[in-house]
């Protein structure tokens, strides 16, 4: 037998699954409220109390988990055109812990940037020109978010010809940011994965931690990624298969 324990500290229940890769079979499954105050722990320990009552003492391989614990990042877009950036803002923030709570175009007045600061997001996306194109809005919309108050990580993901410049800015005023590639690269064509992906970094590293998993994983082997990305992940397997076993193929997946 090959017993892996798999957890998701969600924001109400911690729920656990026990599953074993040679059967391929489900041994148990378990659930208690998430402690979210204590950090997590009391909550793991009781869920997993009640699971091993149910299958007995097992040694697991593996502990994986994944988190919606904190609740999804509040994420701010900023971009030159409106429409385009909430189509690519959105599509980033899928399945990646984020949920959009501002969109702005254009450059950024000071009393935009006043209002940027009452909403407290947890992540701003700052995106704007295709690569080649408009490099003002950008780097201008940089320097706004550079003298602000503003505390919440930037991912700067617009114009690479301007990108550069717009991090030096928010460095220099001592402000987190991470560069990926455009998102929006040419009119038409969306690039989100490397957005995704650094999203999904923020989410571990700031929310999932500032709530105390950080406790709770030297009872586990790691927060693999947020709830939505695993869930997003586990329709992807279902649909295209592992390499090994074929997929369903299309399918619409209702995460509820």
């Amino acid at each position: 037998m090959k017993p892996y324990l798999l957890v998701d500290f969600g924001s109400t229940y911690t729920k656990m699954t026990a599953v074993d890769l040679d059967g391929p079979a489900v041994l148990g499954t378990a659930a208690a409220p998430t402690t979210v105050d204590d950090g997590l722990i009391n909550g793991y320990s009781e869920a997993l109390r009640q699971l091993t009552a149910k299958t007995g003492p097992l040694k697991f391989r593996k502990k994986l988990a994944c988190s919606s614990a904190a609740g999804g990042l509040r994420m701010v877009a900023v971009g030159l055109v409106p429409e385009l950036t909430v189509e690519a803002a959105k599509l980033a923030a899928l399945g990646a812990g984020a949920r959009v709570t501002g969109v702005y175009g254009y450059e950024l007045t000071a009393e935009e940037v006043t209002e940027i600061t009452g909403l407290e997001p947890d992540l701003i996306l700052l995106a704007g020109g295709t690569d080649g194109g408009n490099r003002e809005t950008l780097i201008h919309n940089a320097r706004q978010l550079a003298g602000s108050r503003l505390e919440a990580p930037v991912i700067i993901a617009g114009n690479k010809n301007a990108a550069p410049e717009a991090e030096d800015l928010l460095r220099q005023a001592g402000k987190p940011c991470h560069r990926v590639p455009n998102v929006l690269p040419e009119l038409g064509r969306l690039d989100i994965e490397p957005a995704q992906k650094a999203i999904r970094e923020v989410f571990l590293e700031r929310l999932v931690r500032a709530k105390g998993l950080d406790r709770v994983e030297r009872e586990i082997d790691g927060i693999t990624m947020p709830t939505p990305a695993a869930v997003l992940a586990a329709a992807c397997c279902l649909a295209g298969g592992d390499g090994r076993t074929p997929g369903l193929g299309e399918l619409l997946l209702v995460d509820v």
